[in-house]
């Protein structure tokens, strides 16, 4: 059965110091801190790109695992901010750089901060009905280049990373149960306009209080679990005061849901294997993963432990 063997990430060199931003806002630094959460942000430089990201993630990966890239048979890429407006799609770039077979499949998705949980499904479900055994789920969504760099909301928020997950047919976990839901007439909340993010906090705020929860608890449900079956809820780290509450919402113990954006922000697809890549060496046995934001769009699995 295939599912995630290891997981690798990428932060850039670049750097915000969130607490000056504050300031430049004249907004207070307390409330960054603590309601924000964040007191860092990963920006990419100007020779960064989603492409040079992703490879320098999947030379981390390599320096966890033995890698035949001519085993790789499937390469999926989760951005909304791609290189080049898109034209080429992205993973077929990455293919390039990697220097991957061209029996290789190649594809990106436009998802936002579900785009990791959504993206597991589709490469795993690709892979399964095409007969592939190994496999590549990258994510990169560099906002930083659509921030407008007066808009607070925005700025004091965003950060900049990469991952990259390793499918294969030896995995450590394999998914359980899992729901996706779209509320497409709420998407206004969370959009580009021309060629800058606009974001009504207040809106994505409730939507993550209103739906998530309620997603969460139909999956453990369906699974005929209860939220002391889960060893970690992976949520994604939208922002500190939306977590917390969240989490309370969804009855979830504090304790099994790290919430950890201080140094990163939000980094949309990328927060949840950010999250994991730190837990996987703690070899959690029941894992609940949870992103939530732009479309609206939530997704909700729960994946396993291989014994």
């Amino acid at each position: 059965m295939l599912g995630i063997q290891s997981i690798a990430s990428y932060l850039p060199k670049g750097r915000v110091d969130n607490l000056e931003q504050a300031d430049r806002f004249e907004t207070d630094r307390e409330f960054v801190e603590q309601k924000i959460g964040v007191s860092s942000l990963p920006r990419f430089e100007e020779q960064d790109s989603v492409v040079s990201a992703s490879v320098a993630a999947f030379s981390n990966l390599c320096a966890k695992e033995s890698i035949d890239l001519a085993e790789i048979e499937c390469v999926v890429l989760c951005t909304q901010n791609p290189d080049k407006g898109g034209l080429p799609h992205n993973s077929a770039l990455v293919h390039a750089e990697l220097g991957l077979p061209e029996d290789c499949a190649c594809f990106d998705i436009g998802l936002g901060c579900s785009g990791y949980v959504y993206g597991l499904s589709v490469i795993q479900s690709f892979m399964a009905a095409n007969g592939m055994k190994k496999g590549l789920l990258f994510t990169c969504d560099p906002y930083s280049r659509i921030l407008d760099p007066e808009d607070k909301n925005t700025c004091l928020l965003f950060g900049d990373a990469a991952s990259v997950t390793l499918i294969s047919e030896t995995p450590r976990y394999t998914l359980a149960s899992a729901k996706f839901s779209t509320k497409g007439a709420g998407s206004e909340a969370l959009q580009k306009n021309g060629s800058q993010l606009e974001m009504n906090g207040r809106a994505v705020f409730n939507f993550a209080l209103q739906d998530v929860p309620k997603q969460i608890r139909r999956v453990l449900e369906n699974a005929e679990l209860k939220a002391e079956d889960i060893d970690l809820f992976l949520l994604h780290q939208g922002s500190r005061f939306m977590l917390e509450n969240t989490i309370k919402r969804a009855g979830i113990p504090l304790e099994k849901a790290p919430i950890r954006l201080s140094e990163t922000g939000n980094t949309v697809s990328s927060s949840i294997p950010l999250l994991l890549e730190k837990e996987l060496g703690k070899s959690p046995g029941t894992i609940l993963m949870s992103g939530f934001g732009v479309g609206l769009s939530w997704a909700t699995a729960i994946y396993t432990q291989v014994k």
